[in-house]
């Protein structure tokens, strides 16, 4: 819980310049997920969770900037095993850096940071998740894409976001645990 308070407070810190002279976007697409190498660590195969995401974001303009976001993302794993599987929904905070190449039609822009994800919903196969769990889980998001200046600020993007937390999923035959991991498409337009 300290991990978080502290994590939120440094992403306030971090949002107060970015506020000042932000876009405000809307932002909403898929959510893929992917499973990593099972290797035994779960029983049956897997396959991945997929999902909706959508959000509202704060971005600062020019050539190197920052951004952040509050998304909505579904995604998490199926077994073949029943009761192996996980349907998770998060609300999604990543905070970035942003370089973009302004200009006046097309502009290109990629990122890269740190985000904490709150889990707002766990279901296992139709049953909630066993309790005890950390709720809050960090990742890293790499992405790309293109906003479209003459099409009022509309802009396309592709997303990978890397789980570093190990959600504790492991079986009695492996101690190797699932950490998520998703592929976000989304569209967005900036005012």
């Amino acid at each position: 819980m300290r991990a978080t308070r502290t994590f939120l407070a440094a992403a306030a810190l971090a949002l107060l310049p970015i506020v000042a002279g932000a876009q405000l976007s809307i932002k909403g697409g898929m959510s893929f997920g992917t499973t990593p190498n099972n290797n035994g660590a779960l029983p049956g195969k897997l396959s991945a969770h997929s999902g909706v995401a959508f959000g509202v974001g704060l971005a600062s303009g020019g050539t190197l900037g920052f951004g952040a976001e509050a998304l909505y993302a579904q995604r998490g794993f199926s077994s073949t095993i029943l009761g192996s599987s996980r349907e998770l929904s998060y609300i999604d905070v990543p905070v970035y850096l942003r370089l973009s190449l302004p200009t006046p039609a097309i502009s290109p822009f990629a990122y890269v940071g740190p985000q904490a994800s709150f889990e707002l919903k766990c279901d296992a196969g139709g049953t909630s998740c066993p309790s005890g769990g950390d709720k809050v889980t960090f990742a890293g998001v790499i992405g790309a894409g293109l906003k479209f200046d003459a099409l009022h600020g509309i802009s396309v993007e592709g997303r990978y976001v890397y789980g570093l937390k190990d959600l504790t999923y492991g079986t009695v035959s492996n101690s190797v645990n699932y950490q998520t991991r998703s592929f976000l498409l989304l569209a967005g337009i900036s005012f």
